[in-house]
């Protein structure tokens, strides 16, 4: 009851919110406040009259996109320059934002403007196509004060998490090693919404730059950077703005999941969204996300790594083994059964898989599970992840290839 007061005595009329450079405009003064994360809700209904930006007065039909409750497939309606585009997903102002309604508006790039990223060869667009990108998320009343922002995808808003009730004592205090970061910039690079409910090659294409990472090695890296630095050293009070940013992002994650959604291997695209839903679940002690081990939901890492077996000893001495041939083509033996290993994509298509270790994908792959595989063991949680392949196919990675590791503070952390 206290919180629900304070919350309300915090909480205030305003006619608009502004967060990142979006600025949304109401009809009217309504009560607004702040989840622990900074994203803002509204209690509606609430009629919003403009949806602008600071770049774009006037950006162009199909652009500077927004979203309600953006369902996870592999179509999106923030901006039409892609072949995922779906009008019909689409939402502009004058509009009506109802109590259960998220709100997912971006700012696109144009090309030409400063700070645009590179040009993608093939469409001449930029990669990615979206700068920016707020969750604005309707409420039918005040949520507590500390409470953390409920998943921009799906339908339900109930607010089931606050930050009073992260477990810090499940964190470790880790000596810090050579090459460890600025924990201020590893929270930067969670603080703002991470957009991932369009997957396959045209979900990257839609993470805002100044959000997240455009491709998965990247996005898997930074996850693992995440993950460390929360074992380190750091007071609590240092801490906190990495750690209430991450737990959103498994929070979000999550929903994702939750509503039909899952990373299917796809090259370097969908590694590392297990672990943050792992460790949400763990530091807001929910059985749901503790239990992810036990979904269906597809996770790249886990359908790319296996202990081989008969199967593909046979396989790779058959004639319909095809594996990529920009790598050199070699086949398991019978030494090798039992070995922890990796294929690009071979839950689903065996026949790719190459037990070179150039093979394609493999190194890029490499890199991005170091960080939060580590993090994983140093928290104890392998039996609850259920895919042991995965963490002995690391193992015997760092062993093989020192390149495994994407910068100094992994290695010396793995090291340490």
């Amino acid at each position: 009851l206290f919180a629900l007061l304070l919350s309300a005595l915090l909480a205030h009329g305003e006619t608009e919110i502004s967060q990142y450079g979006i600025t949304w405009t109401f009809d009217k003064d309504y009560q607004t406040g702040q989840f622990c994360n900074g994203d803002y809700w509204v209690v509606g209904p609430v009629k919003i009259t403009s949806i602008a930006n600071s770049w774009h007065k006037k950006p162009g039909p199909g652009l500077d996109g927004s979203m309600i409750n953006p369902p996870a497939t592999d179509k999106q309606g923030y901006d039409n320059r892609l072949t995922s585009y779906n009008e019909s997903l689409n939402v502009s102002a004058p509009m009506t934002l109802k109590p259960g309604e998220s709100l997912v508006s971006t700012v696109s790039w144009i090309a030409g403007e400063p700070g645009c990223p590179k040009l993608n060869g093939g469409t001449k667009q930029p990669r990615p196509v979206l700068r920016d990108a707020a969750v604005l998320t309707c409420l039918d009343s005040v949520p507590p004060e500390g409470s953390f922002r409920p998943p921009y995808c799906g339908t339900d808003k109930t607010i089931r998490f606050n930050k009073k009730n992260l477990r810090y004592d499940l964190l470790k205090s880790l000596d810090k090693v050579s090459g460890t970061p600025d924990i201020s910039k590893i929270a930067k690079s969670v603080q703002r919404p991470w957009i991932d409910h369009v997957y396959q090659y045209l979900g990257a294409m839609v993470h805002p730059s100044e959000n997240m990472p455009q491709y998965g090695r990247e996005f898997s890296i930074a996850i693992g950077d995440a993950a460390l630095m929360l074992l380190l050293d750091f007071p609590e009070k240092e801490k906190e703005a990495l750690l209430i940013g991450f737990v959103q992002i498994g929070i979000d994650f999550a929903a994702i999941a939750d509503n039909g959604g899952g990373w299917p291997s796809n090259g370097g695209h969908h590694m590392g969204r297990k672990w943050p839903i792992l460790f949400a679940g763990l530091m807001l002690d929910d059985e749901h996300m503790k239990n992810v081990g036990q979904w269906e939901t597809v996770f790249q890492e886990d359908h790319d790594t296996f202990y081989v077996s008969e199967a593909e000893v046979d396989m790779t001495h058959g004639g319909s083994w095809a594996p990529d041939n920009r790598a050199p083509k070699r086949a398991y033996e019978k030494e090798d059964i039992g070995l922890p290993e990796w294929g690009i994509v071979h839950r689903a298509k065996p026949s790719a898989d190459n037990m070179d270790w150039t093979a394609t994908y493999r190194p890029i792959n490499n890199v991005g599970y170091t960080g939060w595989v580590l993090a994983a063991q140093i928290m104890g949680q392998k039996k609850a992840w259920n895919h042991d392949p995965l963490f002995d196919y690391v193992d015997r990675a760092t062993v093989v290839d020192p390149a495994s590791f994407s910068s100094s503070f992994v290695a010396n952390m793995w090291k340490a």
